[in-house]
């Protein structure tokens, strides 16, 4: 295979180095794989390869490919979600490739060095790489050895290469382009990686507008930007949102990660120039009350944060994803459940409940015994009880969040919700009741579109009361207006 770059580098089939990327799905495109490829000059460039996988593949298959390569070092990038699949592909690595130098680096080894997967590799790379990665590679390559690393300081992002250049044409059309305008957030939230360092770090400006008028230029339409508060960025997110206002196209898609108790009137002011449909921001609440905000250092005006919410989805027609986090230190049930009928009266396109994570390095770890946080030992690290929410309420989230997903945030019956949530005096009670009885009939997961139609269906009429005219009329409209009317399923027809 050969792999040709906006730079003219040459990618041939037999690499000397290896990155390996295994994402959570295909539409995931690696930023991270793609920085440490920018970071490195010809001719190492030219002698590097970046493999991408996903975690639904298995590690034989992921280790026979690599091995076709006849690397002399690989590098692969540790995550949550691919942990598993690497502590499995890198024994059959060793086993093909006896003499391969094996290079991990990512935030879960990051802060977990001492791990056996850890120890198992020649050289574990600590924070952001795009130093370090090359540095190692012409190393090896020229014969040198490698001594131990420490964890170096954070790269000046600003004089990094932004690497645009390495999305290919079948990435812009097939894929999410991540892009990035800053690294760090300016909270210090104990559940989260970023709290762990300290400021926020921006790229060049002129160097991010220029490498978007590249990816616009290619026909990129979608930009997924992976800042943290972004519009915490003051004046450069400004500029920002007046780039791409500049430049707008019928199909452009943006998504952003905003405070939304931070919302200027600047920004407001440049937000409610786009067209709907061209924003997708990403709200994160975590949770609405105070006490809890503070115990887990999140800074949040809880009324602002809910009135931005409000003028984001009701004034600048976007689409707010919005997130809450079951398990927080010294929350309870009643309490989640009061915040996501706050919430939800807000009206965000999207809820998504999360059950809190103890990742590796983050100030979780220090209300653990304050607060009996019992954590699962293996990925996600997910809580399982705390002294103020249960296992089994715990299980209740979980199951509700997974019918929540595939009922609400996914649109496909859109008409269908609205009639089971009218007038509803808890939207949680009221979702919770038909969640019960969708686990009782098909169980969490898995369940198909006709099987949620029926249930839908069923519940509508049957328990709550609703006329059936009214509710076939409801499925029908949700079938038709997304485009699936030649697929109505058989008890809709007349």
């Amino acid at each position: 295979m050969i792999r040709t770059g906006s730079r003219g580098a040459e990618i041939m089939e037999d690499s000397r180095v290896l990155l390996v990327a295994v994402n959570a799905r295909f539409s995931h495109a690696s930023l991270g794989s793609r920085f440490l490829l920018a970071a490195m000059e010809v001719p190492l460039r030219t002698q590097t390869r970046l493999l991408e996988f996903t975690i639904n593949e298995e590690p034989a298959d992921l280790a026979r490919q690599i091995a076709a390569c006849q690397p002399e070092i690989v590098g692969i990038g540790v995550y949550i979600w691919n942990r598993r699949l690497v502590e499995r592909l890198v024994p059959l690595l060793r086993e093909a490739l006896p003499t391969v130098k094996l290079v991990l680096g990512g935030p879960e080894i990051t802060h977990d060095v001492q791990s056996p997967l850890a120890t198992s590799v020649d050289c574990v790379i600590r924070g952001e790489g795009e130093c370090l990665w090359p540095e190692v590679c012409r190393d090896w390559l020229a014969g040198r050895v490698v001594a131990h690393l420490p964890q170096p300081q954070p790269p000046d992002v600003a004089g990094l290469v932004m690497p645009d250049h390495e999305y290919l044409d079948a990435d812009l059309r097939h894929r999410n382009v991540y892009v990035e305008a800053s690294r760090g957030c300016p909270l210090a939230c104990d559940f989260c990686l970023s709290s762990v360092e300290s400021g926020v770090r921006h790229f060049r400006e002129a160097a991010v507008h220029e490498s978007l008028q590249r990816l616009l230029d290619r026909g990129c339409r979608q930009f997924r930007f992976v800042d943290r508060s972004f519009n915490l960025g003051g004046a450069r997110a400004l500029r920002l949102l007046a780039f791409f206002l500049e430049r707008l196209q019928p199909d452009m898609r943006l998504h952003f990660e905003m405070t939304p108790d931070g919302l200027s009137p600047a920004l407001r002011d440049l937000l409610i120039r786009f067209p709907p449909g061209v924003l997708h921001l990403e709200a994160g609440i975590q949770s609405f009350d105070a006490v809890v905000l503070e115990t887990i250092h999140r800074r949040c005006n809880l009324d602002a944060a809910a009135e931005g919410i409000r003028w984001l989805v009701q004034e600048a027609l976007a689409d707010v994803h919005a997130d809450l986090i079951a398990g927080l230190p010294g929350e309870t049930l009643v309490q989640f459940k009061a915040g996501f009928d706050r919430l939800h009266a807000l009206g965000p396109k999207e809820i998504q409940l999360g059950i809190l994570k103890k990742l590796h390095g983050t100030a979780l770890v220090h209300h653990e015994a304050a607060y009996r946080l019992r954590f699962r030992s293996e990925p996600p690290y997910d809580v399982q009880e705390t002294s103020t929410f249960c296992e089994s309420e715990l299980h209740t989230v979980r199951r509700f969040a997974a019918h929540w997903d595939r009922v609400v945030n996914r649109g496909h019956f859109p008409a269908s919700v609205k009639l089971l949530m009218q007038d509803a005096p808890s939207p949680w009670a009221r979702f919770d009741g038909f969640s019960r009885q969708l686990e009782q009939t098909h169980g969490k997961y898995g369940i198909g579109l006709v099987e949620l139609a029926r249930s839908l269906h069923d519940h509508l009429t049957r328990t709550c009361g609703q006329p059936a005219s009214e509710v076939r009329a409801a499925l029908r409209q949700d079938y038709a207006t997304g485009g699936r009317r030649q697929h109505l399923p058989v008890f809709l027809r007349d």
